[in-house]
């Protein structure tokens, strides 16, 4: 229940107490003037300390952190003059390949150079040899043609000579009742059978002998 008499009579009480407080506050006053100096020295060198702590704190972390970057970025320089010299050997091999692919590019010249030469050359041969091959085809062609009229001839004579021996063998060994007959070192000789012991003499191959049919 809702007391007015109550809440007031609680009220007055904490108000003495309070006046009580004040008249002993008032009494340290003086100390507390005499310690007035010293506090702010003393807050003003805790907040020193503090500041400089916090700041050692800051700039050891970022000492630390440029520390890292710096480690970091030795490693990196260090991969980079590897790279580096990697690369000046790689260079430096790619200049001799250059150099090596520049003089056999030369001599390659001078082969082409050459080739082209000996084209030349061998086409003017080729020409004079196709002329010259030329010339000895219609010389060829002309030695057949001879030769087959001396070929045709040949027969010719052969045919003659052979009607001769014939006519001669027919004069000889047929006068004398002989139909057959052979030659035999440019001679005449008659059989009466086409059989070696029918002959006059024996000749060399039986099948030499002839018929006089002429």
């Amino acid at each position: 229940m809702y007391e007015p008499y109550g809440e007031k009579k609680r009220f007055k009480i904490n108000f003495e107490g309070l006046k009580e407080k004040i008249k002993e506050k008032t009494k340290n006053l003086k100390n507390i003037r005499q310690n007035k100096w010293a506090a702010i020295i003393i807050a003003i060198v805790v907040i020193t300390a503090l500041s400089a702590y916090t700041g050692w704190v800051s700039y050891t972390g970022k000492m630390t952190e440029f520390e890292s970057k710096i480690t970091i970025l030795e490693r990196q320089i260090t991969a980079c003059q590897n790279n580096l010299t990697s690369c000046f050997n790689d260079l430096d091999s790619t200049k001799s390949d250059l150099e090596t692919s520049k003089t056999e590019g030369q001599k390659c010249q001078i082969d082409l150079q050459t080739s082209k030469t000996n084209l030349e050359d061998c086409v003017s041969e080729k020409e004079d040899l196709t002329m010259s091959l030329g010339e000895q085809e219609i010389i060829a062609v002309e030695w057949e043609e001879k030769y087959e009229d001396l070929e045709s001839d040949y027969e010719k004579l052969k045919d003659r000579h052979k009607d001769m021996e014939c006519n001669y063998a027919k004069k000889v060994c047929g006068s004398a009742g002989m139909d057959y007959y052979f030659v035999e070192d440019d001679e005449i000789i008659c059989c009466i059978k086409q059989e070696a012991d029918f002959c006059i003499e024996k000749p060399s191959d039986e099948s030499d002998i002839e018929e006089i049919t002429c």
